[in-house]
């Protein structure tokens, strides 16, 4: 037989069976190389705490390293720069500790493995093991380091997909049959054709969620309460770069300490020991599903995950305030950690601001006539709610009305910014986080701004005419400030963006909150005393002058209860309802169009209060006679506050 005849027959052959010719690890590199995965990370600007800077790498990234070392039980140094050798066999008792702390990450973290991940490849541990008849193709991505909620050092995450083969030769002529994304201490599944399973080429794509590399099927925001979802957020909307990974096939365990992925026979940990949730994670072996991959799928897996629904143009959503409050709560915490005895004194004196606040105030009489009354802090509180529960049907009617309006706002939003180029701050803003926060706050509060500002509007108006004898619906306090809505529009606009302006630069914050103060009773100013919208900031100003702490007491709790109320009850039923997220998001917002009235009836009643302590002091005849009512009747009897006489 000549040489190019056996050479014929030897390519034949070898296309005829060619999971046979490869063998059993030459059939699961090729598996592992079918489907590995493509991570879409979320992209980010430098240092400046949004996105992901971080990518899987392989473990010789973090091993090695000059600034890396190894603790023992007792916290003390077993070895510098560790290698993989050093790591095989070492217990749950021992530490890696890279360089930085975790509870103060700063942009520490990132520079580092910006240096040692430099030219380092996307890289995918490939585990492929066979349970119950079945094969699990698992892929382990090792990030160095977890920038979330809780921040650790080091984090490994897995997808996994199930084939209904016993053999990677078998698993290479079908589809998998299941696929499951890890996420914090549980996964997600999906069939190969399911519609949220993205594919490039037949490669999964993976949206890991940024800082907490939680894997999601679909780009969104997801929200989780629990250990098996995540305390908080995963965030894997766009902008987002793709990498696809590169393959790194591993057995089942490292069989010396001269195996090169001796790393595998660590049981310790892959980051420094911190207090709570913020300790480095165990590797893969440590995990359950390393070995038992089929019953974790059965006692694990769910079909879906929680998405955030869209935000809700009338008012702040009680998924929104979850998200932000739990970000903010983990931060303060941390913040704890590192220096407890600071957070406590802060906590602690500012409860006895508050009070110090309450104490300096009286709280009778709680007169809801006549509106046009000079009233101390705590009497301006109760009077506003004798005001609104004297007139429900009024003043609900109103703030039920700022839902269409709200929508209106939001469709000449669109109008306007589409018409004006506006818009276009949204592209410039993935470049520039300056014009991003700002783009964010006009974008995100425009409708809200202006339901709020029709709000309170309508409140001073209907005020005005109550205290003038009349008898005014929401339809009439609404009418009366249609003479009035350019001059409030501009006020309103021209306070968002010097506010914004200044809130963004952060140095400027202290700055926006006195401007913010300073104007507290423009909308009124412009309403009642028919003023135009310059003169309306100018008035407010003159009125508030000398009252600022007074001011911002009353307005900071009354339009701070009004914002968080709704989402506070909105985070209460989504721990103990099984209601849908939007239907929460929508109790949330009724509950904020039914106390937003709350807040425009006690800011009106602060506009009269100053506008009297400038103008000179009013007493009406109730208030006269309530305070003769409690003066003592010997000396130095202090008596007590009785109860009001009518409203």
């Amino acid at each position: 037989m000549s040489v190019r005849a056996a050479l014929a027959i030897a390519s034949l052959a070898a296309l005829l069976v060619p999971a046979a010719a490869l063998g059993a690890e030459g059939a699961e590199q090729q598996l592992a190389e079918k489907y590995a995965p493509v991570v879409g990370l979320k992209q980010h600007e430098p240092c400046a705490g949004t996105g992901e800077p971080y990518r899987p790498v392989p473990v010789e990234t973090v091993l090695g390293q000059s600034d890396v070392v190894l603790l023992g039980p007792d916290g003390a140094v077993v070895k510098g720069a560790p290698t993989a050798a050093d790591l095989y066999g070492k217990g749950d008792g021992y530490w890696l500790d890279f360089p930085g702390s975790p509870l103060d990450a700063g942009c520490s973290y990132e520079q580092w493995f910006n240096r040692i991940a430099a030219g380092k490849p996307t890289t995918a541990y490939a585990h492929i093991v066979e349970e119950q008849g079945k094969l699990a193709l698992q892929y382990w991505f090792y990030y160095p380091f977890n920038d979330w909620n809780n921040k650790h050092e080091s984090d490994w995450e897995m997808i996994q997909l199930v084939f209904d083969a016993p053999t990677a030769e078998g698993a290479l002529g079908q589809t998998p049959a299941l696929v499951g994304y890890s996420q914090h201490e549980g996964a997600e599944s999906a069939t190969w054709d399911d519609e949220k399973l993205e594919k490039r080429g037949g490669h999964p794509v993976v949206y890991p969620g940024a800082g907490s590399h939680s894997n999601q099927f679909v780009q969104s925001l997801y929200l989780g309460h629990s250990a098996q979802t995540g305390f908080g957020c995963d965030d894997t909307r766009e902008p987002t770069r793709y990498e696809q990974t590169q393959v790194v096939v591993v057995p089942s365990e490292a069989t010396g300490s001269d195996d090169p992925f001796a790393w595998l026979g660590y049981l310790g940990h892959w980051g420094q020991e911190v207090s709570g949730p913020n300790s480095g994670p165990t590797g893969p072996t440590f995990k359950g599903q390393w070995t038992k991959p089929i019953t974790w799928v059965d006692e694990e897996w769910r079909s879906d995950s929680v998405q955030v629904p869209a935000a809700s143009s009338v008012a702040p959503t009680a998924t929104g305030f979850f998200c932000t409050v739990v970000a903010k709560g983990s931060a303060i915490y941390l913040r704890f950690l590192r220096n407890p005895f600071l957070v406590l004194g802060i906590l602690v004196a500012i409860a006895m601001f508050a009070v110090w606040l309450s104490r300096r105030t009286n709280w009778s009489p709680a007169l809801a006539r006549p509106i046009r009354q000079r009233r101390d802090a705590g009497e301006i509180y109760r009077s506003g709610f004798r005001v609104y529960r004297s007139r429900r049907a009024l003043f609900i009617g109103i703030g039920l009305m700022s839902i269409p309006l709200g929508a209106l706002a939001t469709i000449a939003q669109k109008l306007l910014f589409g018409v004006t180029g506006l818009s276009a701050l949204t592209d410039v803003a993935v470049e520039d986080p300056v014009i991003g926060a700002f783009a964010a706050l006009l974008f995100g509060a425009f409708a809200t701004l202006i339901a709020a500002m029709l709000v309170y509007a309508a409140c001073a108006e209907a005020l005005d005419r109550i205290d003038d004898g009349e008898q005014p619906d929401a339809l009439d306090a609404y009418r009366g400030i249609v003479p009035a809505l350019i001059p409030l529009a501009w006020a309103t606009l021209r306070m968002t963006i010097v506010a914004g302006l200044l809130l963004v630069t952060v140095i400027g914050i202290p700055f926006a909150v006195v401007y913010l103060i300073r104007k507290t009773v423009t909308l009124q100013s412009i309403v009642i005393e028919e003023r135009g919208g310059t003169s309306g900031l100018k008035r407010s100003g003159e009125l508030v002058r000398g009252h600022e702490v007074r001011v911002f007491a009353i307005a900071g709790l009354v339009n701070g209860t009004v914002a968080v109320l709704g989402p506070i009850i909105g985070v209460a039923m989504m721990f103990i309802t099984s209601a849908s997220l939007g239907f929460i998001n929508l109790v949330s917002a009724l509950v904020y169009v039914f106390v937003l009235p709350a807040a425009g009836i006690t800011i009106a009643l602060l506009f009269y209060d100053l506008r009297i302590r400038r103008e000179g002091v009013q007493t009406s005849p109730e208030i006269a006679r309530f305070e003769a009512e409690q003066r003592p009747e010997t000396p130095g009897e202090t008596g007590t506050s009785p109860a009001p006489q009518g409203a």
